[in-house]
């Protein structure tokens, strides 16, 4: 992001950059400083201060911060690239949920984890540190996949089922044997706790998080929420081995 309306970073010097990135930093504490006191802090001297303050278009020092005290956007932290997540993104008893969800799975003798398109790398990336801790999972990422004829005649079964949406018509096609199955109990991981495959899971933990595509079939909604409720249910079951 370019500040004080100063867009060609490319031109500037090494000296220019420090100077640029410690005004950048400390916005609110430069109003009130002086050259020398910017010199000081970023260990460059009061003439190097001054050349970047013209090379920025300002023809002199108060001219540059009578900008800086007019314009109290710019001293507002960017916002940051990181913020993919936070306290906000998962309902108030989301620790409880996968408490519960953890000591179940536990107990399991089979786990499939089960999505197809970029939620089937989230299954395949769960089953697979499921299994780097002992349990006996398996990812299926191909919604014509036989899965009841994989686990005909086995008990103690479980189906976690990743979906941003929740209504993924293959997926929800692919659960509906183990509805109303006994020895299969279905999981969901979903951005929408009022959806389809939520309200067939016996255990259904949401987040928020809004679909975003581009040309109706490319997927660019956030994992994150998923990969961090998979990594608290396998982090959970790994202290239970370690017991």
């Amino acid at each position: 992001m370019a500040y004080f309306g100063f867009k060609n970073l490319s031109s500037l010097s090494n000296v220019d950059m420090t100077i640029y990135g410690y005004i950048t930093q400390h916005q609110k504490e430069v109003i009130y400083m002086r050259v020398r006191d910017i010199a000081k802090n970023a260990h460059v001297s009061n003439s190097s201060v001054m050349r970047f303050i013209h090379k920025i278009g300002f023809s002199s020092f108060p001219a540059f911060k009578a900008y800086l005290k007019s314009s109290p956007g710019i001293q507002e932290a960017p916002a940051t690239t990181f913020n993919f997540i936070n306290e906000s993104s998962f309902p108030d008893d989301i620790e409880e949920q996968v408490t519960i969800v953890s000591d179940f799975l536990y107990s399991c003798d089979n786990i499939i984890t089960f999505g197809i398109g970029n939620s089937g790398f989230i299954a395949a990336y769960a089953a697979r540190k499921m299994a780097n801790i002992g349990f006996n999972t398996m990812a299926v990422t191909d919604s014509t996949y036989p899965l009841p004829n994989k686990l005909a005649n086995t008990t103690n079964n479980a189906v976690i089922c990743f979906s941003v949406s929740g209504e993924t018509p293959e997926l929800i096609e692919g659960l509906n044997p183990f509805v109303n199955n006994q020895d299969t109990t279905i999981i969901s991981i979903t951005g929408n706790k009022l959806s389809t495959i939520s309200r067939m899971s016996r255990y259904s933990l949401s987040y928020q998080e809004p679909e975003a595509r581009i040309n109706k079939f490319y997927d660019l909604s956030s994992q994150i929420p998923a990969v961090y409720i998979a990594e608290a249910i396998i982090s959970l079951m790994e202290k239970e081995n370690q017991e």
